[in-house]
Formats: C-alpha cells, sequence, structure tokens
C-alpha cells in the first residue's frame, strides 16, 4: 500500500498549468450549481399551485375514502351497502368546499368523522380533489 501511495504522490505534481485547471475546474463547478439552482427554482416557480393540493387531496382520498367511495367516486359494494353518495353526483358537486370539509370533519349518516385523523389542510385539500377528481368535464 505504502508503493500506491508512493506512486501517486511523485507522479502528482503542481505546477501553473496545474493551478490553472484547477481554477478553472473550480468556476466550471460553480457555474454548474448556480445553473442548476436557477433551473429548480424556474420549474418549481413555475409549476402550478393546486398540483401539490392535489397531491395532498389525492393521497388523503386514497387513504382514507377509497374503501367506501372507491378510487372511480362512484362507490364500492361495502360503500354502497352503507349508502356512500357517488361523488360524480350533482349533490355532491354542488356543495361547497366549506360543505365538504364540515362533512369530512364531522362526518354525517353513515360516514364516521375524520377530525382526528386528517388535518385542516388535508380535510381542505380533500374537497378540492372532490371537486377537481369527480366534478363534471367540461
Amino acid at each position: 500500500m505504502l508503493d500506491i501511495e508512493k506512486r501517486v504522490s511523485c507522479n502528482f505534481t503542481v505546477g501553473p498549468v496545474h493551478e490553472i485547471s484547477s481554477r478553472r475546474i473550480a468556476r466550471i463547478g460553480v457555474f454548474v450549481v448556480a445553473l442548476g439552482t436557477l433551473a429548480a427554482v424556474a420549474l418549481l416557480g413555475s409549476a402550478p399551485r393546486a398540483a401539490a393540493g392535489d397531491d395532498v387531496g389525492s393521497t388523503a382520498f386514497k387513504s382514507n375514502c377509497v374503501v367506501c367511495h372507491g378510487a372511480d367516486g362512484t362507490g364500492t359494494p361495502t360503500g354502497k351497502a352503507l349508502k356512500a353518495p357517488d361523488l360524480h353526483s350533482d349533490a355532491v358537486q354542488k356543495m361547497t368546499d366549506a360543505q365538504i370539509v364540515e362533512q369530512i370533519t364531522n362526518g354525517k349518516n353513515n360516514m364516521p368523522p375524520f377530525k382526528n385523523t386528517l388535518s385542516k389542510d388535508q380535510m381542505a385539500a380533500l374537497a378540492a380533489y372532490v371537486h377537481s377528481a369527480f366534478g363534471k368535464k367540461k
């Protein structure tokens, strides 16, 4: 192992040419980092804000609602037996986000309350998700 270290240290030379290339490499590295940062900021800044809310709403839906309402919002056999509404229905889609949040928070009929399971932000995102994912397409 000492032989290798000796060879590396013997073959390593520091001279004016090496110093210039080190500086050039350092400048290129700084440029690449700055360019990457600008690209990331541009991508994040231009991303629609609703996408983050849809992600939270979608995740909350998949974790808590799919069992009864189904992935497509029309209801599972269990949900239909419990009379869970079709999320595409006019009755659901005419509800405001605040009304949906109220129902998620406190439950209604056979739907349990989620006030101890979901945060207020998750419930708001979930209400928006119900409208965006299951509302009528124009």
